[in-house]
């Protein structure tokens, strides 16, 4: 059971105040330091420091007159739940690079290993037969080789990929919408507690936190952020699974897609991402080859160790000459910072420059 002490006290008011995402809890924190100070300052001292709404004012102001957070911690604590502040040294470091990363985590079981690498699976949840069992065995293929699966747990390919690693002696992780003292859907209860006892279920939503729609994009982002693929296995034209692909894009990672029938509306969604550049998973072969597993002794490029710039650097490279100029209006980095994170890929031999200024990743 962790210990509550009065500092932790803090983070979790803070974080449960009605209508502060975790954009505005940084500004806070990158101006006060410490929940407590916040704490001691009256809200409208606060808001000529840092531009907040009449509801965040009210939000602060009414969250001091209460005193049910700190029963609400209490009970979380004795279910179980562990809170991760992101200046704690077990933090997910993958997180940390998230321009709106959860300022505490709630979690049940544990967080994922940083040495192990992850991949989400994602899709669906009124899936095939057919999909269900790829997902799963996708899930097995990969957690049986040592690659960690996350998902949102959710009913048809979220939970069918999970379910596979599990079955592959892998460990799995869910993301949910709600506080993770909450299984949803009730229909995944047994996912739910395998989840807690071989990897974990986590969320920056607090205890008892319903699974309002309104949270279930702002989880991709967490979904995406922890992986370093994202499968897509069924997904329609329109499909919420899209929004963890954009987020997975924008935050560099590589995004793979099982091809499907052109006359199948679920497998359009999959079908488009290939035609716009996604990496297709068709047969099991692909999956060891596109996932860097080892056959025999051979030791692909791609795994080699990359620290996260150098893994956000080299994503957007390709084999079609980039200008510096373009490279850092994509990374969105100074000239400086580029410069050296490509004399590390250089240095790494992942890199080159063909001409004065152009960059391209090496055959």
């Amino acid at each position: 059971m962790q210990n509550i002490t009065a500092e932790l006290e803090y983070w979790f008011w803070l974080c449960n105040i009605d209508g502060m995402g975790s954009r505005k809890l940084q500004e806070l924190l990158k101006y006060y330091k410490e929940p407590e100070q916040i704490y001691r300052m009256k809200a409208e001292e606060i808001g000529k420091v840092v531009s907040l709404s009449e509801r965040q004012l009210a939000g602060i102001q009414k969250s001091k007159t209460e005193d049910n957070w700190k029963r609400k911690l209490e009970q979380a604590v004795k279910k179980g739940v562990c809170l991760t502040r992101y200046r704690d040294p077990n933090y997910p470091k993958a997180l940390l690079l998230l321009p709106d990363k959860p300022i505490l985590l709630y979690s049940l079981g544990k967080l994922p290993d940083e040495k192990k690498k992850r991949a989400a699976v994602v899709g669906a949840r009124n899936c095939t037969e057919y999909g269900y069992h790829i997902a799963k065995e996708i899930g097995k293929i990969l957690g049986g080789n040592g690659i960690d699966i996350i998902s949102g747990m959710a009913r048809g390919i979220d939970a069918a990929g999970q379910w596979g690693s599990l079955e592959g002696g892998g460990e799995s992780y869910g993301i949910l919408g709600c506080g993770v003292d909450i299984c949803y859907p009730r229909e995944n209860q047994r996912l739910y507690r395998e989840l807690i006892d071989r990897g974990g279920v986590i969320s920056e939503f607090g205890p008892s936190v319903q699974p309002y729609a309104c949270n279930f994009p702002m989880r991709n982002r967490i979904i995406s952020g922890l992986s370093d693929w994202v499968i897509v296995v069924e997904a329609r034209e329109r499909s919420g699974s899209f929004i963890t692909v954009d987020f997975a894009l924008e935050q560099g990672k590589e995004v793979y897609a099982v091809p499907g029938r052109i006359t199948d509306s679920l497998s359009c969604g999959c079908n488009r991402l290939i035609a716009q550049g996604a990496g297709i998973l068709s047969d099991f072969e692909s999956i060891l080859e596109s996932f860097h597993i080892k056959n025999g002794t051979k030791v692909t490029k791609s795994e080699i160790e990359l620290a996260e710039q150098e893994k956000l650097l080299y994503s957007d490279l390709g084999f079609e000459p980039k200008n510096i100029q373009t490279l850092m209006e994509d990374t969105k980095w100074s000239f400086s910072k580029l410069a050296e994170v490509l004399l590390n890929l250089q240095l790494k031999n992942l890199v080159e420059e063909p001409m004065k200024g152009y960059y391209v990743k090496k055959e």
